[in-house]
């Protein structure tokens, strides 16, 4: 095998190569009620949507063309050219001052032909450039991937925090129809002298806060709708949010979470930036080098003294001595990357094992407190209903009524919270561990 088909079949194998290849995500089974939109039918109208993840797909198409530009150096060129030549036609006398001269040439020649340019050794210049070029995709790629998880993580937090809204207004009306009953048993209380106007009024003073409360969450509903809809593209008025069952996070010890920091999308771009910085070092030296370079020219058509001669070859021997140290240049500078790369590639994965120690105890610890608040809504709606049942029998006063329905109403709202940012800690979780591309 020469050194042009192995060029070749080195392009094959970076361009085929099941690494590198960028796949689309699959869009959504259909089914189901047409307005209601689950996590991942949102996530995959973001990636469609999402001018980041786009920019990042087009940086790997660059990616590819780098390779075709690559692949160029080594591979040579064939060119048809056509000459046409056109000169003063002048005339001399020979012999010393004759009368009639003598045309020294032609003056309007034409010449066609093909022009092979072959580099025969380049001191691995194009070896290094095509394996750089590679290497330089599958970053690009792993990127691409990044960005994609990254942008789950947006779509999580949108999609959670319209749920907790949505779920704060609901939780704010029950307690506003609680407090509206609460008011027209005392109102029918005090017309018979059992409850104070004073009774009454307090509660109308805990109605108008608790519709305060409800105002500011339906500002915040809104406000969240209007982020989901930027990141999909979607408009969501009339549509609602399907919060599908999600499977289970892995039951992995931390320890064997920490060992998927190696494979994580950014952690495998940083090393592949590594692997081009150490081709941009061959490329670079590749100006100690000699360049062996053969020229053939193949003539179609060709006139004057050379007419008979249909072909031509040049093998031509360039041995550098001398270039003001450029490469010299050249090569400590590509070291210097090498060295960033490598620094940029620790900082990546100590990073990605940090993020993953974080993201797991948050986790934990929001599901265990989920687990906590469950209990104590329970414990406070029963509190509420003694209260209550022992108010119509003058064992509790007015003000203890409104305590348990102040504590319900507290309790409920951030149980709501703590589980819905359990569910971004998650999906967060999901993130950092890689689960999700």
């Amino acid at each position: 095998m020469n050194y042009r088909h192995f060029l070749f079949l080195m392009l094959i194998l970076v361009l085929v190569s099941p690494l590198t290849e960028a796949r689309e995500n699959p869009a959504p089974n259909p089914g189901g009620d047409d307005n209601a939109l689950s996590l991942e039918e949102c996530y995959h109208l973001a990636l469609i949507q999402s001018e980041v993840v786009g920019i990042q797909k087009e940086a790997i198409a660059r990616a590819t063309a780098q390779i075709f530009t690559a692949a160029s150096q080594g591979l040579g060129n064939v060119d048809f050219v056509i000459d046409r030549t056109f000169q003063d036609n002048q005339q001399s006398n020979l012999s010393g001052g004759g009368a009639s001269g003598t045309n020294l040439g032609d003056p309007n020649v034409h010449e066609s032909k093909f022009a092979i340019s072959q580099p025969l050794f380049q001191g691995f210049k194009a070896i290094g450039a095509l394996t750089g070029a590679g290497s330089y995709k599958k970053e690009q790629t792993e990127a691409w991937i990044r960005a994609k998880e990254l942008l789950y993580t947006d779509v999580a937090r949108a999609f959670y925090n319209m749920l907790r809204y949505e779920k704060d207004v609901a939780i704010n009306q029950g307690i506003r129809e609680l407090l509206g009953k609460r008011i027209e048993e005392l109102q029918a209380r005090e017309k018979i002298g059992r409850s104070r106007m004073s009774e009454v009024l307090t509660v109308k003073t805990k109605l108008k806060s608790l519709e305060a409360d409800l105002a500011a969450s339906q500002g915040a509903l809104a406000t969240t709708r209007y982020m989901l809809e930027f990141l999909t593209g979607t408009e969501l008025e009339g549509k609602t949010l399907d919060e599908e069952t999600s499977e289970a996070v892995s039951s992995k010890t931390l320890t064997e979470h920490l060992k998927m920091a190696l494979i994580r999308s950014d952690v495998k771009a940083a090393e592949f930036a590594v692997k081009t910085a150490w081709r941009g070092i061959v490329v670079a030296q590749s100006g100690f080098w000699p360049l062996i370079t053969l020229n053939h020219n193949q003539y179609q058509r060709r006139e004057g003294a050379l007419a008979n001669l249909d072909w031509d070859t040049l093998i031509r021997f360039d041995v550098p001595l001398f270039s003001g140290g450029e490469t010299v240049g050249q090569v400590k500078d590509s070291i210097g990357i090498l060295k960033q790369k490598k620094l940029t590639y620790t900082l990546a994965r100590r990073q990605a094992e940090l993020d993953i120690k974080q993201s797991y105890q948050i986790w934990l610890s929001a599901k265990e407190t989920d687990n906590l608040l469950t209990e104590a809504v329970q414990s406070a709606e029963e509190n509420y209903s003694i209260q209550s049942e022992e108010y119509t029998r003058s064992l509790v006063s007015n003000l203890d009524v409104l305590t348990a329905l102040e504590s319900l109403q507290n309790t409920r709202q951030r149980k709501n919270l703590t589980y819905y940012v359990m569910k971004q800690d998650e999906a967060a979780f999901r993130v950092a561990i890689g689960e999700v591309s």
